[in-house]
């Protein structure tokens, strides 16, 4: 890339809460980028474990080869409410909102930053390396042996495609500032961020996709990802049901709703397998709302009327396949 003095500052927010040991591979990671016009704001959202002291090492050790704040929160907020607090102290064109146990690739910046400037998008994303407990890897999109993605990946208009599946990691996010500080930054009323943030911004805007693992992605036990379909008590599934009526708001063409049908069938089925019985019903509800009632409506309306319990053997194939 031919990188000029003016280049556009972007700025980075990484959040930690008790992940001392990777905290530092996280901020290493932006200090390492080849792209020169990198802020990064770090949040501990108030850590029990050694996070504050390894940050605070940190940043004095590094403060004098990046701009670089830090804030630390005595206690542990809403997510989404850390992030848009730095949100708000922020300057620069792109905003990244990187956690502290992922890292990003050298050139992961230098790369958005051209695609978005020779396109005019206001998103970009690329493909992401997930690292599990046991050193194996797997990327997000299947690669060939130069480390390409070898299926077709979705750019432009992602709308119906991220409300139907998990299609984009947004992990690799790297956003436009002013777009996402005038649609209000995340969600505070919700439990996690992504899926929301994905369909508001791919509702009216265009992504743009690198063909690079731009980013290393920790898939750790007990990290909010692998609790989605917790059994009995997923915190997550009433956020999810918050976006899906927030979506039925928001579809405009047939493709968007087939995509919503989809997506709600999908989490009514998930919510039922993990006994999350009470969300499986306002599923069921959100569905009849605005959808015909067909034999999958019916078949799931049985299952949530006997509350037939399979969540142990759903959550041992949960863990078989490695989700």
């Amino acid at each position: 890339m031919n990188l000029k003095e003016d280049e556009p500052l972007v700025s980075v927010i990484c959040t930690c809460h008790n992940q001392a040991a990777y905290v530092v591979a996280a901020m290493e990671s932006v200090l390492q980028q080849e792209y020169p016009h990198v802020a990064l704001f770090i949040i501990d959202n108030g850590s029990s474990d050694s996070s504050q002291e390894v940050i605070r090492g940190w940043v004095e050790k590094n403060e004098e080869k990046l701009n670089v704040r830090y804030l630390f929160h005595d206690t542990p907020i809403n997510y989404c409410r850390a992030f848009n607090r730095a949100l708000t102290q922020v300057s620069g064109t792109y905003v990244v909102d990187l956690a502290a146990d992922d890292f990003l690739a050298p050139l992961h910046l230098s790369r958005a930053v051209h695609r978005l400037q020779e396109t005019g998008a206001k998103i970009y994303f690329s493909n992401v390396l997930h690292l599990f407990p046991d050193g194996s890897t797997r990327p997000f999109y299947p690669v060939d042996a130069s480390g390409k993605s070898n299926v077709p990946v979705t750019a432009g208009n992602v709308f119906p495609v991220v409300v139907r599946r998990y299609a984009i990691s947004s992990a690799a996010l790297v956003l436009d500032a002013a777009v996402l500080k005038a649609a209000g930054g995340y969600d505070e009323n919700l439990a996690y961020e992504d899926f929301d943030l994905l369909v508001r911004m791919a509702r009216d805007h265009a992504f743009v996709y690198g063909d690079y693992l731009g980013v290393t992605k920790r898939i750790l036990a007990g990290s909010l990802s692998t609790r989605q379909y917790q059994a009995r008590h997923s915190v997550l599934l009433p956020s999810t049901l918050r976006v899906c009526e927030k979506i039925a708001a928001m579809v405009r063409t047939s493709e968007e709703r087939h995509a919503l049908k989809f997506r709600i069938l999908h989490e009514t089925k998930h919510s039922l397998a993990s006994a999350n019985f009470k969300v499986a019903g306002q599923f069921l509800e959100l569905y009849a709302h605005h959808f015909p009632r067909n034999w999958k409506f019916f078949l799931y309306k049985t299952w949530f009327l006997t509350k037939w319990d399979v969540s142990g053997a759903y959550q041992w194939w949960i863990k078989k396949q490695g989700l």
